[in-house]
Parts: C-alpha cells; structure tokens; sequence
C-alpha cells in the first residue's frame, strides 16, 4: 500500500479501494515515512528551517568579516 502511496495514488483513494479507514492509510504513512529516516516529517521540517536560518546568519557573518576586514 505504501508503494502505492508514492507511485501516486492518494491516502483517500487507497481507504477507499481496500476498504480502511483513511486515519488508518494516513498514520500508516506517515510511520514509514518516520521509519525509513528516523524522524517524523514535522521534525524534518524542523531541521530544514533551522538549516535555513544557519545558513543565513552564516551569509551575514561572512559579509560582516569581510567588512571588517577592509577596514
């Protein structure tokens, strides 16, 4: 059912054709997606936003280095 899932088909078409409650299809996967990563798509998007703010402050203190650097 997952390989379903990411061949396209959708969480509600899948509840519909096998007869499962959507929930159901739903935690299921999510579970693999947390599984095959070891973090919840919550917590990787958590890190991807943390990765983004990293990277621009980054940008920031490399400008302000080479500021100070021509002074």
């Amino acid at each position: 059912m997952i390989n379903l899932y990411k061949q396209g088909e959708s969480a509600a078409q899948l509840a519909r054709e096998y007869g499962i409650g959507y929930s159901t299809v739903h935690k299921w996967i999510q579970g693999q997606a947390k599984t095959q990563s070891g973090k919840s798509p919550d917590e990787i998007k958590a890190m991807e936003k943390r990765l983004a703010s990293l990277s621009e402050e980054n940008e920031i203190l490399k400008k302000a280095l080479g500021f100070l650097a021509q002074k």
